[in-house]
């Protein structure tokens, strides 16, 4: 599958980047799926998991508490105020 680029940040760090084929978000009006040339996008998040998948590695999740998605360029920024890393499932 295409890469995008993909990077997780609250104000004060990084806390993901690197390459993504699927990062899955609980958008406000339902989860979302985003994949490499998705359209120029913002999205509003809710509180919930963001799912970052890279090829056939393990999955990685985030908890948050809301936040921003800014995908422009084939590249996915997601800015949230809280998280808690709940680990590769």
């Amino acid at each position: 599958m295409d890469l995008f680029t993909l990077e997780l940040l609250l104000p004060d760090k990084r806390l993901y980047k690197g390459p993504a084929t699927l990062v899955r978000v609980p958008g406000v009006e339902g989860e979302l799926g985003i994949l490499a040339h998705h359209m120029g996008a913002l999205i509003k998040l809710k509180e919930g998991t963001v799912r970052v998948f890279v090829n056939d590695e393990p999955e990685i999740n985030f908890q948050i508490s809301g936040g921003y998605l800014e995908m422009l360029n084939n590249e996915c920024s997601i800015v949230v105020l809280e998280q808690e890393q709940k680990g590769i499932a």
